[in-house]
């Protein structure tokens, strides 16, 4: 009996319904950039060196040029994957790649509003550290439940919905509000992700023992359906009977026994042939 995943039922926000609308409207520029020759890796490293000046730009006080830094990277991120669909160049490498790719981007965004943070406050750099951990444990649970056979997409505060909030919190110089703003969805998030694996695994389990048992069951049928053949076999040759593999027992030990009237011939014989 295969084991089923159920469907996905989770809480999707705009990481898990726009994403795809908005890659089917960059289908066209994907295109474009394929046919110049720009690979889809090319792209994801693009949008990490991005990063890498965002956080930057962050961490000196250019809050305005940081959103525009997550802006880019946003873009970038999109295009990567639909260069790599349109160009049907869409490998698990790549997307390994572009996994790793945006977990360091997300680290070094937030580690650039940490050291901002750090000259206003020696406790609120805590709170963009709180919020990176939040983001890797969500991103893990993910990973997880997919090289499981789950399913953990969905819940309140995904990385585009993370990234949306950062940019507002930049252009408002409004970070500590927004991280803890961030952190609370976010361990929303992760909550929800561990319940819906967890009720997939179980429903999984119960599947298993559920096989387990059938299968069980089918050898104890097998067996004492052996156990019942080989039975009537042995009653068959004590009693005599003829069966496919020839004559009983008995029947073949009374064709061995000499009959009664030679028995009783061969003794007068003796008896005569005596002096």
């Amino acid at each position: 009996m295969p084991l089923s995943v159920p469907p996905d039922e989770g809480v999707e926000l705009l990481d898990g319904r726009l994403r795809a609308s908005v890659s089917q409207g960059l289908a066209p520029l994907g295109r474009g950039l394929r046919s110049l020759g720009i690979s889809p890796n090319v792209l994801t490293a693009s949008g990490l060196f991005i990063s890498t000046i965002t956080a930057w730009l962050i961490a000196v006080g250019e809050l305005r040029w940081g959103v525009l830094g997550i802006a880019l990277s946003g873009l970038v991120d999109l295009l990567d994957g639909s260069v790599a669909r349109t160009g049907g160049t869409a490998s698990p490498r790549g997307s390994f790649f572009d996994s790793v790719a945006d977990r360091v981007s997300d680290g070094l965004v937030l580690g650039g509003v940490a050291w901002y943070l750090a000259g206003e406050s020696a406790h609120a750099p805590m709170l963009a550290f709180a919020a990176m951990a939040l983001s890797m444990l969500i991103s893990y649970e993910r990973a997880k439940a997919e090289a499981l056979g789950f399913n953990a997409q969905g819940g309140l505060m995904e990385r585009a919905e993370r990234m949306i909030l950062l940019g507002f919190a930049l252009f408002f110089n409004m970070l500590v509000p927004a991280l803890w703003i961030m952190i609370v969805l976010t361990a929303v998030t992760a909550v929800q992700r561990f319940i819906k694996v967890w009720v997939q695994a179980s429903g999984a389990k119960a599947e298993l023992r559920e096989s387990v048992r059938h299968r069980r069951l089918a050898r104890r049928a097998g067996t004492r359906s052996a156990s019942s053949t080989s039975g009537s076999s042995r009653s068959s040759l004590l009693s005599g009977s003829t069966g496919e593999d020839g004559p009983g027992a008995s029947t073949w030990w009374g064709s061995r026994r000499p009959a009664a009237g030679s028995m009783t011939r061969r003794r007068s014989v003796a008896r005569r042939s005596r002096p």
